[in-house]
């Protein structure tokens, strides 16, 4: 076991993650660290990180599609979702809202 503890390759981190999920989320987004500098130990980067992308496949074209069928059946349902068309910073903003809920 000692050995494999001695092979393993110590993590040299380029960038500062933030520790706030919101400047975790916005920083990713605008490129301040990468996939490189997450500590995959940490259960906040690797949460944030699937949340982030859980968020970001609705804006996928497809799913946006089901969301308007959704809207149009049952009004009122989902009322938080954003649909596109919307503004990069109507995005970044229900993207807050995401990352703060948890």
């Amino acid at each position: 076991m000692h050995k494999l503890e001695h092979q393993i390759p110590v993590r040299r981190a380029s960038a500062a993650v933030p520790d706030d999920p919101v400047a975790f989320a916005r920083g990713f987004l605008a490129g301040a660290f990468g996939v490189d500098d997450l500590d995959r130990t940490n259960p906040n980067h690797t949460g944030w990180l699937a949340q982030m992308s859980a968020f970001l496949q609705t804006l996928r074209p497809e799913h946006q599609a089901w969301l308007r069928l959704v809207h149009e059946r049952h009004p009122g349902a989902y009322p938080g979702q954003i649909l596109l068309p919307a503004s990069d910073e109507q995005i970044l903003d229900a993207l807050d809202i995401v990352m703060r809920r948890g």
